[in-house]
């Protein structure tokens, strides 16, 4: 009620007067001022001093640093550099120790190609047209033995090559892993090398400098120095070991073909050797047997000649014989006491039984001929088969086998 009385009547309230201060306090004041700006600028010039002398310190600080870190980093550069060049190093002697090896491995390969599609085959055609042998030259001979051990050879250089290619194609996996390595460690070092020398050119005036404001930290590290440098001559020496592991693998495989090669011109050599042996013994017992059938049909001729007399001989003799027993048959019609053996009776008697003798020695000499002659003409035949055998035998072996084995050829692989 009050309030609204004093509203109604527009009083106005005035605020206290300002206090009112002595000359001493005004003299007090000035001097506490004066004494406070001169404290003030005593520390401010103490402050500026300060500050150069450490700008000063810090400029000088901040250049040795400088300095120490582009040193580092040159350092560190040529570092790496040296790393880098011994992988390069040691890559490109990998790489020309690969491309020899596929070189030799090509040549592992070849032979092992030209021993199962030439030297295989042809050996066994020749076995197999030794088989088109007849009768008794179907024989297992020094030939038949000399060329299973050719094929032996062959079967046993293929285990041989066989075997030294996986040993190739093993040592070109392993190089090619350490050329993986090596690969790695060194886009790595270029890397690290395209980054110290683009640090190596950054200057602090640049104006695209700025200081870092990221939460991830700016001195990260996985490995140690020791461990770094251990990686890489890791690698190095790794790398070393196989290229040491496969140049004696070079030098092995070089004695292996080498030795493949000698063996098998050695047994093939001896093969044909005995081909030309038995090629030789056939032909001369072909010769043999030529001879012998020519002798053989001289003889048939002779004793055909000689049944041809006996038949007439025989015949003769029968003309002989009938006049004997005609006269004897004339002489039995004598009459009465005529009938007597007188000396005509005798030897017409004994003529007959002469001339019978004889066409009984004479049938039976041309039975014993007739029987020669079978005989003959019989050998004759079995030495005509004997011929046909040894000729197909001849051709066989001399013809046949002899060129097919005309490709069976080695070269230096």
């Amino acid at each position: 009620m009050f309030k609204k009385n004093l509203v109604d009547k527009n009083v106005v309230i005035l605020p206290p007067p300002n206090p009112k201060y002595t000359m001493r306090d005004w003299e007090h004041n000035n001097k506490a001022k004066a004494r406070i700006s001169e404290d003030q600028q005593k520390l401010a010039n103490r402050v500026i001093s300060e500050s150069e002398r450490v700008i000063d310190e810090t400029r000088s600080v901040t250049d040795q640093w400088k300095k120490e870190a582009d040193f580092r980093l040159k350092e560190r550069i040529i570092d790496v550099q040296f790393q880098r060049d011994e992988i390069v190093k040691q890559k490109k002697d990998a790489c020309l120790e690969e491309e020899a090896l596929k070189t030799y491995r090509q040549r592992v390969i070849n032979a092992i190609e030209n021993l199962s599609e030439e030297a295989m085959i042809l050996c066994q055609k020749c076995i197999i047209l030794r088989e088109n042998r007849v009768g008794v030259d179907l024989v297992h001979d020094y030939v038949d033995e000399e060329l299973q051990k050719e094929l032996q050879v062959i079967k046993g250089s293929q285990m041989l090559l066989n075997k030294v290619l996986e040993e190739t194609n093993e040592q070109i996996r392993r190089l090619r892993a350490m050329m993986y390595l090596l690969d790695r460690d060194l886009s790595n070092k270029e890397k690290t090398l395209h980054i110290d020398e683009q640090n190596l050119l950054l200057k602090e005036k640049q104006l695209d400098m700025h200081v870092y404001e990221g939460n991830a930290p700016l001195d990260p590290f996985n490995t140690t120095i020791n461990q770094w440098i251990q990686v890489t001559n890791r690698n190095i020496a790794a790398t070393a070991k196989e290229l040491n592991s496969a140049k004696p693998l070079r030098s092995y495989i070089d004695i292996l073909l080498r030795q493949v090669v000698e063996d098998l011109e050695t047994q093939v050599s001896k093969t044909n050797e005995a081909f030309k042996k038995r090629i030789g013994e056939t032909r001369y017992a072909k010769i043999r047997l030529e001879n012998l059938h020519r002798e053989s049909s001289n003889q048939v001729n002779e004793v055909t000649r000689n049944i041809t007399r006996l038949e007439k001989e025989l015949a003769d003799k029968e003309g002989y014989l009938a006049l004997a027993q005609m006269r004897l048959a004339n002489r039995a019609q004598r009459p009465g006491v005529e009938m007597c053996r007188d000396a005509v009776q005798n030897t017409l008697v004994r003529e007959l039984s002469a001339l019978k003798e004889t066409c009984i020695k004479l049938s039976r000499m041309l039975e014993e001929c007739k029987t020669a002659l079978r005989y003959l003409l019989n050998t004759q035949m079995q030495q005509e088969e004997e011929l046909n055998t040894k000729t197909n035998t001849l051709k066989v072996d001399e013809v046949d086998c002899m060129t097919v084995r005309q490709s069976l050829v080695f070269h230096k692989f």
